[in-house]
C-alpha cells in the first residue's frame, strides 16, 4: 500500500494539449456532453480528464481548474470587458470563493452565513452576470477584470503560481 501526500503539488504540472482543448471549452461554459460532441469523445472521458486536470493543478471543481488554468497561463486570458454598472462586496467574495473551488457548504463556514444563503448569493451573480455555470462564471470575473492573479491560495491548499513574465 502506498502512502499518498497530504498536501497538492506545489508546482502545478502543465496540461497535455487535449486537456488544455477540453478545459477551453469548460471555461466557455459549455456542458460535458457538448463538449463530447464538439471533440468526439464521451462524457465519460471529459469527466476524467477534468479530474486528471484538478489533480495537475492540486485544485478542486471544474471552476478551480478554470482559475488555476488562467493564473498559470495554461489557458489564455479573455480579453477584459466594462460590465454595465459595479459589483458589491458580497458579489466579489462569492466570486473569489467559486474560483477559488468552494463548495457551498465551504463558502458558508468561511463566510458564516448559512448554506442556503452561499447557495442563493452563487445563484444570483450566475443569474446577473448571465454565466451558464460556475467555470463560465470564472472566465466572466476575469473578463470583468474582478478576478485575477492575485487569487492564488486556493481552497484545497494550494497556492498557485503564475508564471514568470519576460
Amino acid at each position: 500500500m502506498s502512502a499518498r501526500s497530504a498536501r497538492p503539488p506545489a508546482t502545478p504540472l502543465d496540461l497535455t494539449p487535449a486537456q488544455v482543448r477540453i478545459a477551453q471549452q469548460v471555461a466557455e461554459g459549455k456542458s460535458t456532453d457538448a463538449i463530447a460532441s464538439d471533440l468526439t469523445i464521451t462524457a465519460g472521458t471529459i469527466n476524467v480528464q477534468m479530474k486528471h486536470c484538478g489533480q495537475k493543478l492540486g485544485v478542486r471543481g471544474r471552476a478551480a481548474v478554470v482559475h488555476a488554468c488562467y493564473v498559470t497561463g495554461q489557458l489564455e486570458r479573455p480579453k477584459n470587458a466594462a460590465f454595465p454598472g459595479s459589483f458589491s462586496e458580497v458579489e466579489t467574495e462569492t466570486w473569489q470563493m467559486i474560483a477559488a473551488g468552494a463548495t457551498s457548504e465551504v463558502y458558508a463556514n468561511r463566510a458564516r452565513i448559512s448554506r442556503d444563503e452561499a447557495r442563493q448569493r452563487m445563484r444570483a451573480l450566475r443569474q446577473r452576470v448571465q454565466a451558464h455555470n460556475d467555470p463560465h462564471l470564472v472566465t466572466l470575473g476575469w473578463t470583468y477584470e474582478v478576478l485575477d492573479e492575485s487569487l492564488v491560495e486556493m481552497v484545497s491548499g494550494t497556492v498557485l503560481r503564475a508564471p514568470a513574465r519576460v
